[in-house]
């Protein structure tokens, strides 16, 4: 019964659920395509291996040198945006035109658990300019761990390739209309049902039964203009063919 109350609730007041859904999610995807401005991703991926070779000179599979290279990931991620790395960038590749903080706050690093596999992302309003770093970055960062670490086990599996048409990264029209649609439901049925919570007028021979548990003997129906057109022009109609008949006879 609670339930069918609470669907007649919304019904009632369905135009205006649909008014704030299309207009919020309408707004969304128009903010989303008009107003923000795309930004564009671009990434490589280095792995860190030491090849080891056995008496022939052949490259052998040491489990406890691959072990010893994923310990050593986490300390990598700090080298990669460390500012000797990024001062390296900024003086190797001053067309870039950023500063030592801009490419710290830029560059992220992530990894795989358990994985040898570090992959960098840099994001920009620019694809190009976005593919110029990380590319830049990788290159400096391979460059400088022999010098740091005293060993050479970093290899640049895939740069960055340049992109006919990028598709951007932010704004995600789709799920952003999506989120913005969830959302102005959820608000949209709360507010006709507080609405309904302030309004505490009688409107019908059930609210009577319900908030004041007594039984209906009758009730008066609102009449509009329209019906009492309609009743006056059948009634002439009636009072006409009457008359009518009355002539015949």
């Amino acid at each position: 019964m609670e339930f069918k109350l609470l669907l007649q609730m919304l019904r009632k007041r369905l135009w205006l659920i649909v008014l704030v859904v299309v207009l919020c999610s309408a707004g969304t995807g128009a903010y989303s395509v008009y107003v923000m401005k795309p930004v564009y991703e671009a990434s490589s991926t280095m792995i860190v291996n030491k090849s080891n070779m056995d008496s022939e000179g052949k490259p052998t599979l040491d489990i406890n040198e691959i072990n010893s290279n994923i310990m050593l990931i986490n300390s990598y991620k700090v080298i990669i945006t460390s500012a000797s790395v990024m001062d390296k960038v900024v003086r190797q590749y001053p067309s870039l035109n950023v500063t030592t903080q801009d490419l710290r706050d830029r560059v992220s690093v992530e990894t795989a658990q358990n994985s040898q596999i570090i992959e960098l992302k840099v994001r920009d309003a620019s694809y190009e300019q976005a593919m110029n770093i990380v590319n830049a970055v990788s290159r400096v960062f391979k460059d400088e761990i022999p010098l740091i670490m005293k060993v050479d086990n970093i290899s640049i599996l895939d740069n960055a390739a340049p992109k006919s048409s990028p598709k951007p990264v932010v704004p995600n029209v789709k799920l952003y209309t999506a989120a913005a649609f969830v959302i102005s439901l959820m608000a949209a049925v709360c507010l006709v049902l507080f609405l309904e919570y302030l309004d505490d007028t009688i409107k019908s021979e059930e609210d009577v039964e319900r908030y004041l548990e007594l039984t209906t003997l009758g009730s008066v129906r609102k009449m509009k203009k329209r019906d009492l057109r309609s009743r006056s022009a059948d009634r002439s109609k009636k009072q006409a063919g009457e008359k009518y008949a009355s002539v015949s006879q």
